[in-house]
């Protein structure tokens, strides 16, 4: 647990606290055990349970980190009563207000996926829940809907941008530049009879350069308009790839644009990719 992680919990527990119905919300420890009021149900605890630190697959820059966290919503409601049901439609209420809040007034940013929990929607959410689940009733304590969630940010931005001829299309999201190696074209000729050849040094040939990132847009139009900005430029031509450490590369012909996978939503649209260029000339 650190700072960040302290003010993400306040801020959940802030969001719950104005679900209609919640008269109490109670930020706890792992396993601690909380005396609630018979007077102040229905009563929320938020306690965390661990966190990640990730980077976008293929793109290994920046440090995301998730804070997984588990609510639970209680009140002394029996099974198969309507006070059961109407703690089901506050515990559906909880996952909603939080669904319509991901960043948590801007202290949570969409990032990678969970690799500890695959249930959480959505999946690269700034805020993601889990499914609404009944706990084991225990004799003596309050019933209690429970879910799992995790929020998260970034502790280190990727630093820099790819840019192509000045075109900043990759300032969103993170990018990496892969750098091929150089190729020497060069001829063997062997005559007949002579041991040993000819070789002739045609000079540097083409070599190849990869450039793996993640795009975001604010929605699947701008997402579209600038995916079509980026395939406009395969085209034949060559241009100036600069990485985003500021080196430039000239003369690179862009060859092909690929999406790793569907478009992932969280706040914002994000579409990993990958982009093959051939620098002809060093």
């Amino acid at each position: 647990m650190n700072t960040t992680d302290m003010v993400i919990l306040e801020a959940v527990c802030e969001r719950l606290a104005q679900v209609a119905g919640v008269r109490t919300v109670r930020l706890k420890g792992p396993k601690q055990k909380v005396e609630v009021p018979l007077s102040r149900y229905v009563a929320v605890t938020v306690e965390p349970a661990g966190a990640e630190i990730l980077a976008w697959p293929d793109v290994p820059v920046g440090r995301y980190r998730l804070l997984h966290w588990r609510a639970a919503v209680l009140d002394r409601a029996l099974p198969g009563t309507r006070a059961l049901e109407a703690l089901v439609s506050v515990a559906e209420a909880c996952r909603q207000a939080l669904g319509s809040d991901l960043s948590l007034g801007g202290r949570a940013a969409d990032g990678p996926a969970s690799a500890r929990e695959d249930g959480l929607v959505p999946m690269v959410g700034a805020t993601r829940t889990g499914p609404l689940q009944l706990a084991e009733a225990v004799p003596g304590e309050p019933t209690a809907l429970v879910f799992s969630g995790a929020s998260g940010c970034w502790e280190e931005e990727p630093a820099g941008a790819a840019a192509l001829d000045d075109e900043l299309l990759f300032s969103s999201g993170p990018h990496l530049v892969e750098v091929g190696s150089p190729v020497r074209r060069i001829k063997d000729i062997a005559f007949n009879g002579l041991a040993g050849g000819l070789a002739l040094d045609l000079g540097d040939g083409p070599r190849e350069l990869r450039q793996t990132g993640v795009l975001s847009a604010a929605s699947a139009e701008a997402l579209a308009q600038l995916e079509m900005a980026i395939e406009s430029f395969i085209d034949g031509h060559a241009y100036i790839l600069t990485a985003p450490d500021g080196t430039d590369y000239p003369n690179c012909r862009m060859e092909r644009f690929e999406r790793l996978s569907p478009p992932l939503v969280g706040t914002h649209w994000h579409q990993p990719y990958r982009i093959t260029y051939r620098q002809l000339v060093r």
